[in-house]
């Protein structure tokens, strides 16, 4: 796994290595992020890289013997890799992939300026091609790259332009949240709300909308509440919403870690976790650890990560592939809560 900066200058490992006063073999090992570097090191090495905004050149080396066939990971998160969805999916795909000897680069971009990194890596041959997560509904830097060819896997995402070269996997979003809904419904509640994702990324706006198309006309008393996917956000909300007496019947997260925050909440009231119906989104591994174990919608994450991998050097290759969109098969897990 390789973490690298932006190439602008033609300065050279030599140089990084003489301007921060250690070896070329330290800097090295900085760059491809070995252990047992002190942070201090990391840091100052770190800082002249930036500085000289220094980028390995991948592409000589592999002129210079046999070319690896490298793809890269991008995760689109301002809150970093501390999601389970997140820390699950990378190291399938990464398994995938070392299945096939081929090498994995992720880089975690947390703004706009940092998505050219994407374009910059394949242009100048570190990467051959990309797998991007956590992509907004506005992506202007991706839509070029679609419109440009470029090779791409995109998780949760839709694009207006036609392009063979980018292949879309979606989590069949829209309809598990009908079924999350349809399940609470049959369980004879009448107020049931939903924490909901980020409705700038799809998995969150298509969640939010399939659960309230299936709940219209049921005549139930229903709240969205801004979640934003993040356990603590859910965890805090729900707790205001506990303490002012206002408990729903039932509870339908955009994600597991909603529903854990959701958990929390009612224990720290000293609520039993019986009394809301709660489900989940994603099938976590948390949600089958966790106490009590989560009911959730999921989908098999595994055949995902495969189909990406699989995908990414198809369209690297150069070979054809009959659809580029590929929807998760969804399932509902029915655990404890």
């Amino acid at each position: 796994i390789i973490e690298v900066k932006k190439e602008v200058s033609s300065i050279k490992i030599d140089d990084i290595a003489r301007l921060a006063g250690y070896s070329k073999s330290t800097v090295s090992k900085v760059i491809n992020n070995y252990p047992g570097i002190p942070e201090s090191t990391k840091e100052k090495i770190m800082k002249v890289i930036k500085k000289y905004e220094f980028e390995p050149n991948i592409q000589a080396r592999n002129l210079a013997g046999k070319r690896d066939k490298v793809i890269g990971i991008f995760i689109f998160d301002k809150g970093g890799l501390g999601s389970y969805f997140f820390q699950y999916i990378i190291a399938l795909i990464v398994e995938k992939a070392e299945e096939r000897g081929v090498k994995v680069l992720i880089s975690l971009i947390k703004t706009s300026e940092e998505k050219i990194k994407i374009k910059q890596l394949i242009d100048n041959g570190t990467i051959q091609g990309a797998i991007v997560i956590g992509a907004t509904l506005d992506e202007p830097e991706i839509e070029s790259m679609i419109e440009n060819e470029y090779k791409l896997v995109i998780f949760d995402y839709r694009t207006e332009h036609h392009s063979k070269n980018v292949f879309l996997i979606n989590s069949n979003n829209y309809n598990g949240g009908k079924l999350a809904a349809k399940f609470l419904l049959e369980k004879g509640l009448k107020s049931i709300y939903h924490f909901a994702g980020q409705e700038n990324k799809l998995a969150g706006l298509e969640r939010e909308e399939g659960f309230l198309d299936e709940l219209d006309g049921n005549g139930i008393v229903s709240k969205v509440l801004k979640g934003e996917f993040q356990l603590e956000i859910a965890k805090k909300i729900f707790t205001q919403l506990i303490k002012s007496g206002d408990i729903p019947e039932g509870i339908f997260c955009a994600n597991d870690e909603m529903a854990i925050g959701c958990l929390e909440a009612l224990t720290e009231n000293d609520i039993a976790y019986e009394k809301v119906k709660l489900i989940g989104f994603d099938n976590n591994q948390i949600s089958r650890l966790y106490r009590p174990r989560i009911t959730t919608i999921g989908y098999n994450l595994d055949k995902m990560a495969d189909k990406a991998v699989e995908a990414i050097l198809k369209l690297i290759a150069g070979e054809k592939i009959k659809t580029n969109v590929y929807n998760g098969e969804l399932k509902l897990y029915e655990r404890e809560t």
